[in-house]
């Protein structure tokens, strides 16, 4: 089962907090862990290579400045837990979500837990499937689309060859999609899928821009926007393998430190000419 939960916070104190609070989150995330199921809270931190999870930073308080959120007493916001396993799923929803405490704090401020959403009638980043379902729905359907129109709401990034890589090429892009569903999906896709849409995958359009992300000594340069891909070369089984991908986006993320709140990705158009 795939999981993604929205939960609505009201602040109840003043203060700053960065821009990139995805650390916050994660430290709130495994610090409930902790305290409904310490031997979990410890497989998930043991485990960082390929991650049944992820997280985005605090949303919905508006624009930063100076790499800092101002934030006022009650003032709404957001942030979104994803889960990619049925196992974590399924604590998830019986351990953590019923059990987090009314009120939790996000670095040195705190909030009121509001409401949790996990439907798309609730909030748009929220939703429920199961693997099983995405991959008959995507992989058996005869007339797939040719082009994927993506959002990146967090600053997304990728290893490449060279370093690092702030900008969503088709290969790393795909690749980030296809190593957490062969990682956690039920029927393995082609390894050579990556390479594939490296070559003839295009770009048709972007708007995006680079953020930096600072987190203590660390920078990371992502990009945040849209961008629509196309494959017009590709045959219907191999274009059906990039819509499940694309589809399965929103729950993996795109690119590295999605534990951290990078990465938040939708696929806003999936359906295409």
């Amino acid at each position: 089962m795939l999981r993604a939960v929205v939960i609505q916070l009201e602040a109840l104190t003043a203060g700053t907090l960065p821009a990139a609070n995805g650390r916050e989150v994660h430290g709130l995330w495994f610090h409930h862990w902790q305290t409904v199921d310490r031997a979990l809270a410890d497989q998930l931190h043991a485990d960082q290579r390929q991650c049944p999870f992820t997280l985005s930073p605090l949303l919905g308080l508006g624009a930063p400045q100076h790499g800092q959120l101002a934030v006022a007493p009650g003032a709404s916001a957001w942030f979104r837990v994803t889960t990619l396993t049925a196992e974590l799923s399924q604590r998830l929803e019986e351990a953590w979500l019923p059990r987090l405490p009314e009120t939790v704090m996000l670095g040195p401020l705190s909030w009121r837990v509001t409401g949790l959403a996990t439907t798309p009638a609730a909030h748009p980043w929220a939703d429920s499937r199961t693997q099983e379902a995405l991959a008959v729905e995507h992989l058996l359907n005869a007339d797939p689309p040719r082009q994927w129109h993506l959002h990146f709401a967090t600053p997304t990034a990728f290893h490449s060859a060279g370093g690092h890589l702030p900008f969503p090429l088709p290969g790393a892009l795909i690749g980030s999609w296809l190593r957490r569903w062969q990682a956690f999906g039920p029927v393995a896709l082609p390894e050579d899928l990556a390479d594939l849409a490296q070559q003839r995958v295009l770009i048709s359009s972007y708007r995006l821009h680079t953020v930096p992300v600072r987190e203590g000594q660390r920078t990371t340069i992502g990009c945040v926007g849209d961008l629509t891909v196309s494959a017009p070369a590709l045959r219907p089984g191999e274009r059906a393998m990039l819509d499940l991908l694309a589809t399965y986006a929103f729950w993996a993320g795109s690119g590295h430190h999605t534990p951290q709140g990078l990465g938040v990705t939708r696929l806003l158009s999936p359906a295409g000419s």
